[in-house]
């Protein structure tokens, strides 16, 4: 049995810890920029997700 999951946020990666607050979705606490991007590759990477920016400093993944 296969699950598909469509539409939805999988993921948070972000540099603001003081920006964050609970949800249903995983987040993930980069220290710069170039550790925030590399990890949101990364976690789209396995999930099959895209990333998006939605501020400065703050990515998502989402499955289409």
């Amino acid at each position: 049995m296969e699950i598909d999951v469509k539409r939805s946020i999988m993921a948070v990666v972000t540099m603001h810890g003081d920006r964050v607050c609970g949800g249903g979705a995983p987040v993930f606490l980069a220290k710069d920029e170039q550790e925030l991007e590399s990890m949101a590759a990364a976690i789209a990477r396995v999930m099959a997700g895209m990333v998006h920016e939605v501020g400065e400093g703050i990515l998502i993944i989402v499955k289409h």
